[in-house]
This record gives C-alpha cells, sequence and structure tokens, in this order.
C-alpha cells in the first residue's frame, strides 16, 4: 500500500492554471516584435533612407520606360 498517494492525490494549488486568454503568448508576440525595433532604433533610420533612395532610383528608371510605352510626360 505504498501507492496509495497516487490515487488520492489532491488538485494543483490555486494560481497555477495557465491563462485562457492567452495573455502570454501575446506578450511573447509583442516582445519579440518591439525587441528589435528598440535595439536597433537608431540604424533604422539609415536602412530606411536607403530604401528611400533606391525606391527613388529604381523609379526614375522605370519612369523613363513609362514615358516610352505610353507617352505620357509629354504635356
Amino acid at each position: 500500500m505504498k501507492n496509495d498517494w497516487r490515487a488520492d492525490q489532491l488538485p494543483p494549488p490555486e494560481g497555477t492554471e495557465d491563462r485562457p486568454d492567452g495573455f502570454i503568448s501575446l506578450a511573447i508576440l509583442a516582445f519579440a516584435i518591439a525587441a528589435p525595433l528598440i535595439y536597433f532604433g537608431p540604424q533604422l533610420g539609415a536602412v530606411e533612407a536607403w530604401l528611400v533612395d533606391a525606391y527613388r532610383t529604381v523609379d526614375g528608371w522605370i519612369a523613363q520606360i513609362r514615358d516610352l510605352f505610353l507617352g505620357l510626360g509629354h504635356g
């Protein structure tokens, strides 16, 4: 009868159940999104400026092709 304690286990203490609203998952997701933004914040301005310059360069190339085929800009 040494194993009777297995059949008569007590319920877990109050407050040990997982939160049903998924708070932990949302907190981890928020941390995974916000942490790199905070850590790399100073460098993000340089990356953004580079992306805008690249967009303007590509737009300039495409504008010439667009004008050639569509005849826009000859007003």
